[in-house]
Order: C-alpha cells, then sequence, then structure tokens
C-alpha cells in the first residue's frame, strides 16, 4: 500500500514539474507534428546532393524559391548552405533621367546557424516565406527577408496605417536549438505545407536523375541505375540481362533472360533456357564480322534443325 502511494505521489510531482514549465500533452504533440517527416525528407535531399552533385541541388532549391526571392534566389541558396555571409544589394534610379542607376542599400545576412544542409535550407526558406506570407508579403526586400530569418522589425503600410511587427528569425530561433515544429508553433501556424514542397522538391529531383540516365530507374536516394538501354536490373540495381558475343567479339544485346537472382543467361538470340538457366537449344556458331568471331555454344542439346 505504501510503494503505491509513493509511486501516484511520484507521478503527481512529476506532472506538476511539467505543467509549471508549460510542457502539457498538446503542446509536445504540436512540437512534433510533422517534424519527424521534415527529418526524412531532409535527409533524402542531402543524400541526392551527395549523388547529383551541389549545382543540380543549388538549382533546384533557386528555381522553387524564385518566385519569392527573385535574382537574388541562388545566393541566398549558397550562402544558408555554406553558413557565410549574404550581401544584398538594391539600386534606384539615377537623380536625372537616363543616367546611370546607382547603389542605395546594401543588406548583409549572416546566417546564426552556420552551414546547413540542403534540406534545412529548404525548410528554413519556405518558414520564412510561409511568416512574410502573413503579413501579406510576397517577394520582401532584402531588409523584410533579413527580419525573417534573423529576427528584425517589418513595417506595413503608411502614414497613420502604418503597423510594426517583430519578428524573432527562423535561423535564429533555430540556432537556439528548437526544432522545425517547435519554430512553426513559435510562428503560429503548421509544417503540413512545408513537408509537401520538400517532398515535391525530392520528387522533382529525382525524376531529372531518371530523365539523365535515359529513361533508367533510380534509387530512393536519387541514384540512377538499370541505365542499360531497355535492360533489367537486379533489386540492388546493377544491370543485368545484356548478354552473347556478336561482331568483332563486343557484348551486345539480343533479348537475354535473366534467373531470379538477376543472372544474365540464354545469351543467344531468341534461346530457351532451362528451369536452372542453362541455355538450351542453341547451338552452332553465328558469321563473323570484322575479325571477331561470335559462337554462341549452348549448354543444353540442340532439338532444332
Amino acid at each position: 500500500m505504501k510503494a503505491r502511494v509513493a509511486s501516484t505521489s511520484s507521478m503527481m510531482f512529476l506532472l506538476a514539474l511539467a505543467l509549471a514549465a508549460g510542457v502539457g500533452p498538446g503542446r509536445a504533440q504540436a512540437q512534433t507534428q510533422g517534424g519527424d517527416s521534415l527529418t526524412t525528407e531532409a535527409a533524402r535531399m542531402d543524400r541526392m546532393a551527395g549523388t547529383l552533385g551541389e549545382v543540380k541541388v543549388t538549382d533546384k532549391l533557386s528555381a522553387e524559391f524564385n518566385s519569392f526571392l527573385g535574382a537574388d534566389a541562388r545566393a541566398v541558396v549558397t550562402g544558408l548552405r555554406s553558413g557565410t555571409p549574404i550581401v544584398l544589394t538594391r539600386t534606384a534610379p539615377g537623380s536625372t533621367p537616363g543616367s546611370a542607376p546607382v547603389t542605395t542599400t546594401t543588406t548583409t545576412i549572416t546566417p546564426p546557424t552556420g552551414k546547413m544542409g540542403f534540406g534545412n535550407v529548404f525548410i528554413s526558406l519556405a518558414l520564412a516565406k510561409q511568416e512574410l506570407s502573413q503579413l501579406g508579403i510576397a517577394q520582401p526586400t532584402p531588409q523584410q527577408l533579413q527580419a525573417a530569418l534573423t529576427g528584425g522589425t517589418i513595417t506595413s503600410g503608411t502614414g497613420t496605417t502604418a503597423t510594426s511587427t517583430n519578428l524573432q528569425g527562423v535561423l535564429t530561433l533555430r540556432s537556439q536549438n528548437m526544432g522545425w515544429g517547435q519554430i512553426a508553433q513559435k510562428l503560429g501556424f503548421k509544417l503540413g505545407s512545408v513537408v509537401s514542397g520538400l517532398k515535391s522538391a525530392n520528387h522533382g529531383l529525382a525524376t531529372g536523375a531518371a530523365s539523365a540516365s535515359e529513361g533508367g530507374i533510380v534509387s530512393s536516394s536519387g541514384q540512377p541505375v538499370g541505365s542499360s538501354e531497355g535492360g533489367l536490373v537486379t533489386g540492388s540495381g546493377r544491370s543485368v540481362g545484356r548478354s552473347g558475343q556478336g561482331a568483332a567479339g563486343r557484348s551486345e544485346g539480343g533479348d537475354g533472360i535473366v534467373t531470379g537472382s538477376g543472372r544474365s543467361v540464354g545469351g543467344a538470340e531468341s534461346g530457351i533456357t532451362t528451369g536452372r538457366g542453362h541455355a538450351y537449344g542453341v547451338s552452332g556458331s553465328s558469321s563473323s564480322s570484322a575479325g571477331g568471331t561470335g559462337r554462341g555454344k549452348g549448354s543444353g542439346k540442340s532439338t532444332g534443325d
């Protein structure tokens, strides 16, 4: 009886501590909502960057955020990826008609997070875009982007209708070891659209990799496999079913058949194979060409003419 009382008292004490810290069950669930999916998709994008090359992924992210950042998209993506200061400038017309434009403002955004993976770069910009859109800003100025990423005040409207909004900065919150779910909750929105956007970007990268491999198949990490012309591939992506010795002694493709393990068998033209995958009913030699002899002796007995 005493043990049960002690156990109940301990549970009540722990619950009281959690409530005092402001971490209830609902909040804990909201903090992790969508977080696992984001982590998975971010890691997938980073793997594809290692396979396809950083330039291709940089191009993809720049295109994804072009409508948001315009000509600054590539500089922002590159700066967030490397963790180096991002210098953005704006020019204004000269003081007289026809005169050359002059540089008026320079804004430097220094990421407090340091170097980030491409997946986290995407998430950071997607969250900043969503936060600014809530303020009616679809194409931010460098100063507005700086406020969304590292913190600052944004003033919207003019005159008596002007309002100021203080932003804490997506990257600043991230540098304080906050998870993406916690950051989204603090900013006042959910991660659903960010998750779907990241999945779409990864799908685009994988599709591009497949096109580059001439209709081949790509793995879940976006690595091209099975790029042989119409050939079959094993579960690990190794090209199979391309055997047979033809002109000039080169290995050329007939419509070969492969075993369940992906081993090429029956390489002779239109050959038949046994249950063990040995060529059957194909014998004799084919014509030679360019000094190479194409012999295709089967391992079974000939049953034809």
